[in-house]
């Protein structure tokens, strides 16, 4: 989670370079060099709805490259938060890989602007919540409610600095990650 700019996409691509069996749901076309799908239908219409063309999408995507292949073993959602957003339901084949992908041995990574923005049960149910400099209310709200102090640390995060919050819920600074070092 993180604004834009703040480092996102090149820690997720990072990230990538340490598993060859990934794939990104690449909605802005920036993960050249990686195993990849371009996006068609970028916006959607009715959230929560599977045959909204955005969500029809992603489901055949997912479901076909992904959990039906046995193939991959990250998978990389970018802009999350269009078909994956807060109070709407999970996309079926999302839902199937957020509530089974411990079964099928996938790390399943969503990557979102605004914290508040997400499908709480995206939040809620990670391992791993990595988050950059949210200075806004509501996600430093919502935040809080998810770990106390969270909200106020992430706002006080310099440039590329980002928290990493674990399974306990505790969580640390991370200083900026050197593009290219492991």
């Amino acid at each position: 989670m993180g604004l834009q700019g703040s480092g996102k996409s090149e820690l997720s691509k990072e990230i990538l370079r340490t598993e060859s069996s990934h794939f990104v749901y690449d909605v802005q076309h920036e993960y050249q060099g990686f195993n990849r799908y371009f996006v068609e239908n970028k916006q959607v219409q009715r959230p929560g709805k599977n045959d909204d063309p955005a969500i029809a999408e992603l489901n055949r995507v997912t479901t076909t490259v992904v959990l039906n292949s046995g193939q991959v073993r990250l998978y990389v959602v970018d802009e999350a938060n269009r078909y994956c957003p807060n109070k709407y339901p999970l996309p079926s084949s999302i839902l199937t890989l957020n509530d089974d992908n411990r079964h099928d041995r996938i790390a399943f990574v969503t990557i979102t602007r605004r914290a508040v923005q997400l499908n709480t049960d995206l939040v809620e149910l990670a391992h791993y919540i990595f988050i950059f400099r949210l200075p806004g209310k509501n996600d430093r709200q919502y935040l809080e409610g998810l770990c106390e102090g969270l909200g106020d640390a992430v706002r006080e995060l310099g440039d590329y600095q980002f928290m990493i919050v674990g399974p306990d819920r505790k969580y640390q600074v991370h200083e900026p990650i050197k593009i290219g070092e492991k």
